[in-house]
């Protein structure tokens, strides 16, 4: 969807219509390397998911216990509430990023386990696997691509070739207005109804999670646990995330254009399930989110152009000062 802010005039952009062919032999050794760590794991993956639930239901015990020690100060409840809202929000986001990995069939050996199982950690976030996959396999096939790659179209949309020019409104002024969440309802929101995918089974599961509420009366904890992260938080969280991984980078090239966000904060909150690590995803994107880490070790040790050239961030200021200090360097194939 545009934005109003699209309408202006963007400021120059550095494009480039081909890959050096220098790059090609380093890119499939790198990639011969990545490819080594592809053994998907089942029981890592149900881990994965049940720790998200995990945390999840232990915030909302901690908040609500708070809520009842009448003893603690209003201020203080308070904060324990807003801290519980935030880490929730992580966490859906961690859900995301798992129906992510289940694009590239990373969480199963059986590709079919990939939609059984969606109910667990797609549905939830009103996300399907097989519309997600359609879209996202267009980005990586046109990454960079002005034209084609539907992500930089959407952040170039909301006026982020811009980013280095007004670097508080589109780090904080843009996400604090509201808008972001508007755009989720009438887009991907919208769209995970309309779509005819699935129709059956997000249906009923959605049915059943209503039901269960209106049952067990749990309106209220649904509104404060679920409404407030997921509508409030998430999207803020959703966008600084996703515009971490590309700009501000050379994307006319196979390395260096994707960052490397690996600190802390970037693993617990804006990148869980290890999608920091996004130079070796695109350049392997069958590696699952377990291996992630290890082919990124192993890729530092063997290969000089995947070490050189990934731009690393150990820090969310960090990474949004690297975003407003290098101006995004795309592909444009239009001729």
């Amino acid at each position: 969807m545009a934005s109003p802010m699209s309408q202006r005039p963007s400021a120059p952009i550095s494009v480039l219509t081909t890959v050096p062919n220098k790059e090609v032999e380093n890119v499939q050794q790198a990639t011969g390397i990545a490819r080594t760590y592809r053994e998907r794991d089942a029981i890592k993956t149900f881990v994965a998911i049940l720790n998200n639930y995990v945390v999840a239901f232990s915030c909302i015990g901690m908040s609500e216990f708070a809520a009842g020690a009448l003893s603690l100060p209003r201020g203080v409840r308070g904060a324990i509430y807003l801290l519980a809202v935030l880490i929730i929000a992580s966490r859906m986001r961690a859900l995301e990023n798992l129906v992510h990995e289940a694009s590239h069939n990373n969480l199963f050996e059986s590709a079919y386990s990939h939609r059984h199982f969606q109910f667990l950690y797609a549905f939830p976030v009103f996300k399907i696997v097989e519309d997600y996959r359609r879209s996202h396999l267009v980005h990586h096939k046109h990454l960079g691509d002005r034209q084609r790659d539907p992500d930089i179209l959407r952040l170039f949309s909301l006026g982020l070739d811009q980013l280095p020019e007004r670097p508080n409104w589109y780090l904080f002024g843009l996400p604090m207005t509201g808008f972001l969440t508007y755009e989720y309802l009438t887009t991907s929101f919208w769209e995970f109804w309309e779509s005819s995918t699935c129709r059956s089974a997000k249906t009923i599961y959605w049915t059943l999670v209503m039901l269960g509420i209106s049952y067990w009366d749990l309106y209220r904890g649904f509104l404060y646990y679920y409404a407030v992260p997921f509508l409030v938080v998430l999207p803020v969280t959703r966008y600084w995330a996703e515009i971490s991984e590309h700009l501000g980078l050379d994307l006319r090239g196979e390395f260096g254009s994707s960052r490397t966000n690996i600190g802390v904060l970037h693993q617990w909150y804006l990148n869980p399930h290890n999608d920091g690590y996004h130079a070796v995803h695109h350049l392997c994107s069958q590696v699952p989110f377990h291996l992630l880490p290890k082919a990124h070790t192993k890729l530092m040790e063997a290969s000089k152009d995947f070490a050189q050239e990934t731009t690393f961030s150990y820090g969310i200021l960090e990474s949004f000062r690297q975003m407003t200090t290098s101006r995004t360097r795309v592909k444009d194939t239009s001729a």
